[in-house]
């Protein structure tokens, strides 16, 4: 077994299908299933079955899916505390997952502070989708997340702290023809832009139509990996979509958009900080941390009535008052 092919059935297990891997790698599908196939050949086991278009991992296949997780996330690992020891035993950079409504909200103050305190430490900042971020987390490419705090099975090998708590909405911009529709019903044959992984898909569908009897539309259903870019397209095309209620306060999307007034009620969310299990933060992670909780704490103290708003929607879970 090569570290390349693990890396790919890691990269399989986490976006549901060799194209999205290849595309979530930056590789060609062609080698993303060639070194499948090689890793297939190599073990003598059979560990993906072709169904329809698609592959699917056998019970062996699933069984080494964690084991790669585990072996990849200690390889990263060991090549950022080698890159450490490198730079003198200081940290030289700190991944972080944002969900898009935190990013446009909390975020700025965090980052002047931080940068302040360690100048040294390089920032990268990655779209906070779970479905994207978590395998990157267990994998270590990522140092936290702050966003969405997943299902059980997706949180397997992380850990959370929940923060606050949100409603799901569907969403349009102001002149979408069906932006005063009052049921789901009606936008059936409209088209949708939504944000999550393969994996997500079956739950988001049931979430979004399914609990209220109704089939998804999936011939208009379209996915974007980025919260930016869904909503640069939701600005120019008659897309709806399914968002935090948080997001209509930010600056980006209150002007433009509206939470259509539908009689049916949507699912809540936590969001809250997501790390690796039984591990512990580095100093860097640690402070990023709890500059986050600073700035989360003054603004929801803050006379500014677009702070009250925003915090309006939020709903504060025990312990982060």
């Amino acid at each position: 077994m090569k570290l390349n092919q693990l890396r790919y059935l890691v990269a399989l297990g986490a976006e549901g299908s060799i194209r999205a891997a290849a595309r979530a790698l930056g590789l060609a599908q062609a080698t993303v299933t060639q070194g499948l196939n090689e890793l297939q050949a190599g073990v003598g086991v059979v560990l993906l079955e072709r169904r329809g278009r698609g592959v699917q991992l056998t019970a062996a296949g699933t069984e080494l899916l964690e084991q790669a997780r585990s072996i990849v996330g200690q390889v990263a690992r060991a090549e950022q505390s080698l890159e450490r020891h490198r730079h003198g035993g200081m940290e030289r950079r700190l991944a972080v997952g944002i969900t898009p409504w935190v990013g446009q909200t909390l975020l700025a103050p965090v980052v002047s502070a931080f940068r302040k305190a360690l100048p040294h430490v390089g920032l990268e900042f990655v779209d906070g989708f779970a479905a994207l971020t978590y395998p990157r987390l267990r994998e270590g490419s990522l140092d936290l997340m702050i966003g969405r705090i997943g299902s059980s099975p997706m949180l397997q090998g992380l850990q959370a702290e929940p923060l606050f708590r949100y409603e799901m909405t569907v969403v349009a911009r102001a002149q979408h023809p069906h932006a005063k529709a009052r049921s789901l019903a009606e936008l059936l044959q409209s088209d949708w832009i939504l944000s999550h992984g393969q994996l997500e898909n079956e739950s988001v569908m049931q979430e979004l139509f399914g609990q209220h009897g109704l089939e998804p539309p999936h011939e208009r259903i379209q996915l974007a990996h980025s919260g930016w870019l869904a909503l640069a397209l939701m600005k120019r095309v008659d897309m709806l979509s399914y968002w935090p209620w948080p997001l209509l306060e930010t600056h980006n999307f209150n002007a433009d958009f509206v939470a259509l007034n539908l009689n049916e009620r949507f699912a809540h969310h936590e969001v809250g900080i997501v790390r690796r299990a039984q591990e512990a933060a580095s100093p860097a992670a640690a402070l990023f941390i709890a500059l986050f909780r600073e700035q989360v704490k003054a603004a929801a103290q803050s006379a500014d009535p677009a702070w009250k708003r925003f915090f309006y929607t939020l709903d504060w879970l025990p312990g982060e008052t």
